[in-house]
This record gives C-alpha cells, sequence and structure tokens, in this order.
C-alpha cells in the first residue's frame, strides 16, 4: 500500500506541507507483532520473513531525520533517491544483510514510481473570485511549469550520473595503479627472497666446514684427553683402595669404642630403671600398707591431708596433682601387671560413694573434694584407656 499527502494548493497559507509518507511508503517500520518499530530492512530467506535484528540507536535517529526531510520532496526528486541511498547502508544490520543494499533500492524505486500517479494533480480549471472580476488560471501553464522543474531533475540527475562515472573512472584507475604497485613490491620480494636464499645456503655450507673442523678437532682432543683420564683413574683406584683400607680399620675401632660406650650407657640405664622401679615399688607397697592401717584405725583421724592415703609416690598431701597421681598410678600398673585390674581396685576406694563412707568422720572442705574428684577421674581415664569401658566398672 502506498501513503502519501495531498498537495495544497492554498496560495494563502506559507507553511511547509509534506507531500508524502515516507516510512509508511518505504515500510521502514517492522510492523510484526511484538515489534512496531525500525529493524533490519532486508529479507531473511531462510525464515522468509523480513530481518528482525535491531540496528543501532544512532543509525535509527539517522534514519527518522532523513525521511522527514524528504517527506518534503517530490517522490521523483533525484535529491530524494540521493537520500534514500545514503540510509540503505545504515538500515542493514552489519551481520548478515549488507550485501542487500541495491537489492532495497530498486524496491524503493518501484515503490516511488507507483507513488507518481497518485501525487498527479487533475488538469481543472480553478477560478478566483476577486473584485468581482473572474480570473482564470489553466493547469496548461502550471503543467509547463512542472515540465521545466522535470527538465532540470533529468539534467541533475545526468550531472549526477557524470559524476558518479568519474569517481569509478578514477576508482578502477587507482584500482589498476594499485594492482601495478602490488605486482612490482611481490616481484621485489621475490628477488629480495631468492638473494636471502642464496645467501643463507653460502652461509650453510661454511657452517658444516667449520663444523667438520671443530668435529675433527674436538676428536683428537678427547683422545688425548682420554688417554689422561685413564691414567688419572688408576692412580685415583690404587689411592682410593689404600684410604678405604685405613678408613675400614678406623671404623672398626671407632665401632669397638661405640660398643663399649654403648653396653656401659644401657647397663647404666639398667641400674638406673632397676632403682627408680624400686622406689615405685617400695611406694606402692607403702601406700597398701597405709591404706590397710587406715580402714583398720576405723576411718577416724584429726585431718584427711594427714590421715588419708594419697596416691603419689610421697604419700603427702602437698604433691598430689593429676600428672603425679597417673605417674604414680601408672608405674604401680606396670609392678602389678594388670592395668584394669589395678585401676578396678582403686576407684573402689576413691570413687565418690566409695570414699565419702571412709571421710565421714572427718571435716572435709570444697577443696578437698575438688582433690578427691581429680583423683576419680584419673583412676577412670586410666581404666578407660586400659580396658576400653568407660563404664565397665560401675556394672
Amino acid at each position: 500500500m502506498v501513503y502519501y499527502t495531498q498537495f495544497s494548493r492554498d496560495t494563502a497559507s506559507s507553511e511547509r506541507k509534506k507531500l508524502w509518507d515516507p516510512s509508511k511508503t518505504l515500510e521502514i517500520i517492522n510492523m510484526a507483532p511484538g515489534y512496531e518499530c525500525i529493524t533490519c530492512i532486508g529479507h531473511a530467506p531462510s525464515k522468509r520473513r523480513r530481518c528482525q535484528n535491531p540496528i543501532r540507536k544512532d543509525n535509527r535517529e539517522f534514519i527518522m531525520q532523513t525521511l522527514s526531510d524528504i517527506a518534503y520532496l517530490h517522490p521523483d526528486s533525484p535529491a530524494v533517491l540521493s537520500r534514500l541511498r545514503e540510509i540503505v547502508g545504515p538500515a542493514l544490520c552489519v551481520r548478515y544483510h549488507q550485501n542487500q543494499a541495491d537489492t532495497v533500492i530498486a524496491r524503493w524505486q518501484s515503490t516511488l514510481q507507483q507513488l507518481k500517479p497518485q501525487l498527479r494533480e487533475p488538469k481543472t480549471a480553478k477560478s478566483i473570485q476577486s473584485g468581482g472580476t473572474k480570473v482564470v488560471i489553466k493547469d496548461e501553464c502550471i503543467e509547463d511549469l512542472r515540465a521545466q522543474l522535470r527538465e532540470i531533475r533529468e539534467f541533475l540527475a545526468e550531472v549526477q550520473a557524470a559524476k558518479s562515472r568519474q569517481c569509478q573512472d578514477e576508482e578502477s584507475k587507482q584500482g589498476e595503479e594499485r594492482a601495478t604497485k602490488n605486482r612490482n613490491e611481490e616481484e621485489r620480494k621475490r628477488q629480495e627472497k631468492d638473494r636471502e636464499a642464496k645467501k643463507q645456503e653460502k652461509e650453510r655450507l661454511e657452517k658444516e666446514r667449520l663444523e667438520k673442523e671443530r668435529l675433527e678437532k674436538e676428536r683428537l682432543e678427547k683422545e688425548c684427553q682420554e688417554k689422561k683420564r685413564l691414567e688419572k683413574e688408576r692412580k685415583e683406584k690404587e689411592e682410593k683402595e689404600r684410604r678405604e683400607r685405613e678408613h675400614a680399620a678406623q671404623n672398626e675401632r671407632i665401632r669397638q669404642r661405640a660398643k663399649k660406650l654403648r653396653e656401659e650407657r644401657e647397663r647404666e640405664k639398667r641400674e638406673r630403671e632397676q632403682k627408680e622401679q624400686k622406689e615405685w615399688n617400695q611406694s606402692w607397697k607403702k601406700y597398701e600398707e597405709r591404706w590397710t592401717q587406715f580402714r583398720a584405725s576405723g576411718h577416724r583421724g584429726k585431718s584427711i591431708r594427714d590421715d588419708i592415703p594419697w596416691p603419689v609416690k610421697s604419700g603427702l598431701y602437698r604433691d598430689v596433682t593429676s600428672s603425679s597421681v597417673k605417674e604414680f598410678l601408672q608405674r604401680s600398673g606396670e609392678t602389678e601387671g594388670n592395668m584394669s585390674r589395678l585401676m578396678r581396685k582403686e576407684c573402689q576406694k576413691w570413687h565418690p560413694d566409695m570414699i565419702n563412707r571412709f571421710l565421714s568422720a572427718f571435716q572435709v572442705t570444697d577443696a578437698d573434694q575438688m582433690m578427691l574428684g581429680m583423683i576419680c577421674r584419673v583412676v577412670t581415664d586410666l581404666i578407660n584407656s586400659s580396658a576400653g569401658k568407660s563404664a565397665e566398672f560401675l556394672s
């Protein structure tokens, strides 16, 4: 469908009027559902429809401004086609349809040809009544003016075509000059490449000759060095064997001295351990005897700190700590030979329910209770580590 605006003949109005609507006539706006804006005007053959790719904002503004300008020009004006050639590139997407510019221009030209008859005014005479005098303006004068205007436009079109041909001739000439220049440049590069290849071949042959001389010289030097090396290795081997014999004798003496020192240290260690174990055995025996006496005394005494037998090497309250209690019980367990059984026995002494019955006749302070609880926890930990069951002694 062709859209146009009827030209106004009202001479009283000086306002400029649009002659036609290029946007609708040339179908610049994509009226597909969901678009209704400017998209690429190219045709997508695979989709069998107009391309829907967007174009840049600055291109859209340029296109709309150009269309607004040519709306005031007659469709058959050469300026219209010239301005349309300016916007056809920006109106096509860069990625796919820039090659359709000529096709789009041809389609627009066909549309403009269809528009011309619709803008032609009927050849009728109009009468203007002024001061009682009737003046008749004949359409023949208007047609003459239009004919002159068409001749001017055709002349301008011929000038533009001549200028275009001149530009094409200049471009063709420049293309030939560039081609000649490129051929000359390629020939120069080929000759330079040949010279470089000959130079490299000469350098390669000279390098091979020098390399052969160097290899022969190295061979003679290696033979001489090999003789010297064999003689040197023989002497070094004899010297090495002599030093090894001396070193072996020295090592044997050192080994004997080290063995003697090691045996002496081991003997001293055994004596020290035996002495220390004897002290632990005596401490444990004394600890057991004091518990026997404590039970026999009926659990009466003046002070819990002085009367109760404490599970430490000294047996004194002031030496009671978690580490000293643990060490005392572990050393004693080694003596008894069964840590789990020994710890169950100790638990019968130090469990809160048991120890509180023993100490019912004593004045027990909070500090004493904390000390007794600590001993019970140490005993419990040793039971867990030796038997692997944390609550077995309560069953």
